[in-house]
């Protein structure tokens, strides 16, 4: 995936937008002009909102993402030679509460993501390939389904009316029917691209790592392959962060990154910290050392994403011994 970055002087723009996107409406503003527009989230509605973007000479363009609402109006900006960045939805919140902006409408937003353009200098990424957007739909729907059939678990384990029990137990096969439907379509969609397969091959060939693994993998971290090793572990969440002050010494900790990754990153290192030579060698080296269960997980994870990384990167699969390079 291809990123740049966009400055004002090479660029030799100085004019920034914010674009907030709902189902109906966007709402976009120009900083510094301080101008407004809103029209309908429809493709006239766009056509209308790219006319007003190039006649001020805005330079960069940030949109928050909004489920499906957002990738027909940034993908219609890519195609036609504008700079669009997706902001996380967090860091717009925190800037918006360091300028002291703690109301909230679809107004103030665009003003405030206009504003965020034009401090942050956000990386400006291409629309993702139709066919990533619609695995990333599908593996978000699997993650729902789980939960859901977690939730339908746990009420089955309080409930005592057999009535109750017969009914939960009817919704989790159905839940369980929609899971397995989805992971099918997954698979297929992913064998038939070459360049899906041979990464869903790659990281199915890792001892820990399973079909649910690598699906999630491949729909939600598109990166991997493409950015270092410190990168990919802070993108998914797994880097340590520190926490000092003067003498303090806090806990470092991880903060952040893509939670449905990072999840199952984590249960991957479960796995793998007891099928796979080296990185259970690792862990118990951890807990030899003294860390904590959880602490030991969490670094495993770490170790797997980083695997994933130079593995998708030098395009071959997993080893019990990594090739010796001259």
């Amino acid at each position: 995936m291809q990123v740049k970055s966009v400055s004002k002087q090479g660029t030799g723009v100085q004019s920034t937008a914010g674009i907030d996107v709902s189902q109906e409406c966007l709402d976009a503003h120009v900083h510094p002009q301080g101008i407004s527009l809103q029209v309908p989230n429809t493709p006239a509605g766009i056509g209308k909102l790219k006319r007003f973007l190039q006649k001020h000479g805005v330079g960069l363009i940030v949109l928050e993402p909004t489920g499906r609402w957002h990738r027909t109006v940034h993908r219609n900006l890519h195609d036609s030679g504008m700079c669009v960045a997706l902001a996380n939805p967090y860091q717009v919140r925190s800037f918006a509460r360091a300028c002291l902006q703690f109301a909230k409408n679809d107004k103030l937003d665009a003003k405030i993501l206009a504003k965020f353009a034009a401090a942050m200098e956000p990386a400006v990424r291409p629309p993702a390939p139709k066919v990533m957007e619609i695995l990333g739909e599908l593996t978000r729907a699997r993650a729902s389904a789980l939960a859901e059939r977690t939730a339908l678990q746990n009420q089955i384990h309080a409930a005592s009316y057999k009535l109750i029990q017969q009914n939960l137990e009817r919704l989790i096969r159905h839940v369980d029917d929609y899971v397995e439907a989805l992971e099918q379509e997954i698979e297929g969609i992913i064998a038939d691209n070459p360049a899906l397969a041979r990464r869903f091959a790659i990281l199915t060939s890792i001892p820990g790592v399973g079909k649910a693994t690598a699906m999630t993998f491949i729909a939600n971290l598109a990166e991997l392959g493409s950015i270092s090793h410190k990168a990919v572990a802070k993108l998914v969440g797994l880097a340590p962060l520190d926490w000092e002050s003067g003498k303090q010494q806090g806990r470092r900790a991880i903060f952040g990154g893509r939670a449905d990754v990072r999840h199952m990153a984590y249960m991957s290192a479960l796995s793998a910290a007891q099928h796979n030579p080296s990185l259970k060698a690792f862990y118990q080296r951890l807990r030899d050392a003294g860390k904590a269960y959880k602490q030991a997980a969490v670094a495993v994870a770490r170790k797997l994403v980083i695997l994933a990384n130079t593995l998708i990167a030098e395009d071959r699969l997993w080893q019990p011994q990594a090739p010796k390079t001259a």
